[in-house]
C-alpha cells in the first residue's frame, strides 16, 4: 500500500459536521490525530455543536466555523492552512417548491469551496461526498445499460428531469455536483477524488438521522410514507439498495485521503439487497418487526432486475470493511429504540 498523502501533515477540513456523516468523520479524524476546521451553518446552535464539542479530542484539535454554501468566501478561513478538505455539507431541504433552487445550491456550494481552496494554496487534496445516487446504471431512456453499478455509471441527467419523485433532485443535485467537482480540480491542479456512499445506516450521537439511518429503517417497518418511496424510487434507478455501514463510510474517506494512489471516483457499497430482500432480512433476524414490515404489490422492485453496487476499486486499493450486514442494522435498530423512535 501506498504511503499516506503526507505523514507530517494533519489539518484538515470538514464542510456539514453537523451532519450524519460529517459528525461521525470528524469523530473519527479526532481519533486519529488529526486538528480539524469544522464548518456548521449556525455552531452558536448547542444541539448542533455540542455534541461535536464533547468528542474526545476535541478541545484541543477541532475548531468550529460558521459556513453557508451559497456564500462566497464563506470558506476562505476555514481550509486556511490545511491540506486536506472533506467536503460533505450538502442540501437536503426537499421542502423548496423549485427543483431548480436545490440543485443550484449543490452545484454553487462546489464552486465556493473549490474556489477557497484554490486561494488558500495549502490545499492538496479534496475529498467530495458525492453519493451511490450519481452513479444509477440506467440511460435516458429508463433503461439499464450495465450488470452492475460501479464508477463508470452516470445518472441519466434528462430522465431524472422527467421524474416527479422528489429524490430525482437530489441524484441531479448530486451528479452535477460531483461533475462540476471533478471538473474544477482538473482545471485548477488540486486532487479531488469523490467517494459514492450508498444508503448508510448506523448508530448516531448528534441530531443528524433525520433523513439516514433511523427514517429509513422506520419507513421500512410501516413509518413516514415519503421515505418508503424514496426507496423504491431509488431501487428504480439504481437496480438494487446499495448499503455500507456508518464507520466504514468515514474510515473510506480517510482511507482515500491518505493514499497518495487514490484518483477520480470510488463507490463505497459494502451489501446490494432488493428491497424484497432488505424486507426478509429484518423479518428473518428481527422478530420483534415482523408484524410491522412494510408490504406492497410489487416486492420485487419496478424493474424486477437485480443490480449490485460494485466497490472493486476500493476495495483493490486495499480499503476492507468491517461491518457485516447483520451487525449494522443491529447497531441501527438498537440506536432507533434507545431514542425513542420505536417501542415495542
Amino acid at each position: 500500500m501506498a504511503d499516506e498523502i503526507n505523514r507530517s501533515v494533519k489539518q484538515v477540513c470538514v464542510t456539514g459536521a453537523a451532519g450524519y456523516i460529517g459528525s461521525w468523520l470528524v469523530k473519527n479524524l479526532l481519533e486519529r490525530g488529526y486538528t480539524v476546521s469544522a464548518t456548521l451553518r449556525d455552531p452558536g446552535d448547542e444541539t448542533k455543536s455540542g455534541p461535536l464539542l464533547k468528542l474526545v479530542g476535541a478541545e484541543e484539535r477541532l475548531k468550529l466555523f460558521k459556513a453557508d454554501l451559497c456564500l462566497e468566501g464563506s470558506f476562505d478561513s476555514v481550509v486556511e492552512g490545511c491540506h486536506g478538505v472533506f467536503h460533505v455539507a450538502s442540501p437536503m431541504d426537499f421542502t423548496k417548491p423549485n427543483p431548480d433552487d436545490f440543485i443550484v445550491t449543490a452545484v454553487n456550494g462546489v464552486h465556493n469551496l473549490m474556489k477557497a481552496c484554490v486561494r488558500a494554496e495549502s490545499v492538496k487534496r479534496v475529498i467530495f461526498t458525492s453519493s451511490i445516487a450519481a452513479s444509477s446504471p440506467m440511460n435516458d431512456k429508463g433503461e439499464f445499460t450495465e450488470i452492475c453499478l460501479d464508477e463508470t455509471c452516470w445518472s441519466p441527467i434528462n430522465f431524472l428531469k422527467s421524474q416527479t419523485n422528489k429524490v430525482a433532485w437530489y441524484m441531479i443535485a448530486k451528479t452535477l455536483a460531483e461533475q462540476e467537482a471533478l471538473k474544477y480540480g482538473l482545471n485548477n491542479n488540486i486532487e479531488v477524488v469523490t467517494i459514492l456512499p450508498s444508503l448508510v445506516i448506523g448508530p448516531w450521537f448528534t441530531t443528524a438521522p433525520a433523513v439516514s439511518s433511523a427514517q429509513t429503517l422506520l419507513a421500512l417497518i410501516g413509518g413516514n410514507n415519503g421515505y418508503y418511496e424514496a426507496l423504491k424510487f431509488s431501487e428504480f434507478m439504481l437496480g438494487s439498495i446499495p448499503i455500507v455501514h456508518i464507520d466504514d463510510t468515514c474510515n473510506a474517506h480517510i482511507f482515500l485521503m491518505e493514499h497518495t494512489d487514490a484518483q477520480n471516483r470510488y463507490v463505497c457499497a459494502s451489501e446490494s439487497l432488493s428491497l424484497k430482500c432488505l424486507k426478509d432480512f429484518l423479518s428473518k433476524h428481527y422478530a420483534q418487526l415482523r408484524n410491522s414490515i412494510k408490504l406492497d404489490d410489487d416486492e420485487d422492485g419496478a424493474h424486477h432486475i437485480y443490480l449490485p453496487a460494485s466497490s472493486k476499486k476500493l476495495l483493490d486499493m486495499g480499503f476492507s470493511y468491517k461491518y457485516q450486514l447483520r451487525e449494522a442494522f443491529d447497531e441501527t435498530i438498537e440506536c432507533v429504540i434507545k431514542n425513542g423512535l420505536l417501542q415495542f
